[in-house]
């Protein structure tokens, strides 16, 4: 018998490619050949670190989802995710996975959008499949529900109403969207159909791991007997050099894949203009940055936040999993201003934490800047909340149970 074979599915931005990467590795070096599914702009990254990857997503395909507006609203950011990546590539994931597949030597390591590993679990029994969860928004959880919107009367947020809600996605959303692709591959492979795909069939009956530690989501283990929490990954995916900003500005951002965030920066400058402090737009593409900017703001591409945040002042996000528990590992002040998917419940979460606010209008960002700045309350309930964090402890952790999941043990906590 050869080397046990862990593969991976990262089908996202880097947010999500960062984590699944890192665990990668820490399996390369415990002794697994790895293979990795993800978008072809994050293919040299996971080869970089040593990993054998292939391209789920082209990278025209990628820019086309990205460079759509609708990508971060409510509703329609929804849809276009699950149809366009999700429903479009199940069948050739579908395909790799089984190819690759080797029999009683194989794990699969799934993101919560690669149904085809999913679906390959139930071909196989003897499998084991490991579900990755970076937010908690992805566990439906009636008794303590996550925050899907920024309505005051959010039925999904409510214990009574949340089931109904689900149905109603369910039925009017999702399963339109995914009951075709995978019904017909599980059909090809002698399997019953099934419906309302991420009410409970998506979820591995083996192991799901929590990237984030139980006190960020305390509820949501009830829901999911096979549930584990490993904490927040913290990787930034990359160990080049860095150089440390000798202003301590406000870090603004937008989230890796947001090609919209122009207007959004033009706020951000106008807010350090009027509190005389240096800002730093982070940003993949050039085209957000307004083309007139203050002396004390520059913009930037690609930062390791573990490295940057540390050396800043206050971090305004989108409220993406991976920015927000870097902030709090730095015992950043935090302003989120969510938009979709994840968002809004990691940004209620901080600021019932007393970590941070949410910002729903950017015409008071200067206000709400200043606000939290002088918040010595808020400063201080940061740093206990950040020595609380274990930064390398939730890959090993994570890794852990992939090992267990290959001999059918079980880790203790």
């Amino acid at each position: 018998m050869g080397n046990p074979l862990a593969i991976l599915s990262a089908p996202g931005s880097r947010g999500d490619v960062n984590p699944m990467v890192a665990l990668g590795q820490e399996l390369k070096r415990r002794g697994y050949d790895v293979e990795i599914r993800l978008a072809e702009p994050y293919v040299t990254e996971a080869e970089s670190a040593g990993l054998n990857s292939h391209s789920l997503i082209s990278r025209k395909r990628m820019n086309q989802i990205l460079a759509d507006p609708s990508m971060w609203s409510l509703f329609r950011g929804m849809r276009k995710v699950v149809s366009g990546v999700a429903a479009e590539f199940t069948r050739p994931h579908f395909e790799m996975v089984q190819s690759l597949s080797r029999p009683a030597e194989t794990v699969l390591i799934s993101h919560p959008l690669d149904f085809a590993s999913r679906i390959l679990r139930d071909v196989h029994t003897d499998l084991p499949l490991i579900d990755v969860h970076l937010a908690p928004v992805m566990l439906r959880t009636p008794p303590d529900p996550p925050r899907l919107t920024s309505w005051k009367f959010e039925p999904t947020n409510r214990p009574r109403t949340s089931r109904l809600s689900y149905w109603f996605g369910d039925k009017l959303i999702l399963d339109p969207i995914l009951r075709g692709p995978i019904n017909e591959i599980r059909s090809e492979c002698g399997l019953q159909e099934v419906d309302r795909i991420m009410n409970q069939w998506w979820l591995s009956p083996d192991r799901v791991l929590a990237f984030y530690p139980q006190w960020f989501a305390p509820h949501v283990a009830d829901s999911c007997p096979v549930l584990r929490h490993v904490g927040f990954p913290l990787h930034d995916g990359t160990d080049d050099p860095f150089e440390v900003p000798a202003d301590s500005p406000i870090v603004f951002t937008g989230g890796s894949a947001n090609w919209h965030t122009r207007k959004f920066f033009g706020s951000a400058a106008d807010a350090c203009r009027q509190l005389g402090v240096g800002g730093l737009l982070l940003t993949e593409s050039i085209d957000c940055v307004p083309n007139s900017l203050p002396p004390n703001v520059r913009s930037q591409s690609y930062a390791p936040l573990g490295k940057l945040l540390p050396h800043c002042r206050a971090i305004v996000h989108h409220g993406g999993i991976g920015t927000t528990s870097q902030a709090l590992r730095a015992g950043l002040p935090q302003v989120i201003r969510p938009m979709a998917f994840d968002q809004h419940d990691n940004a209620a979460r901080i600021a019932k934490l007393g970590c941070g606010v949410t910002l729903h209008d950017d015409r008071k960002l200067a206000e709400t800047l200043s606000q939290v700045l002088a918040d010595e309350s808020m400063v201080s309930t940061i740093r206990e909340t950040s020595a609380k964090l274990q930064p390398l402890e939730a890959i090993s952790k994570a890794a852990d149970e992939v090992d267990a999941a290959m001999t059918r043990k079980t880790v203790s906590p």
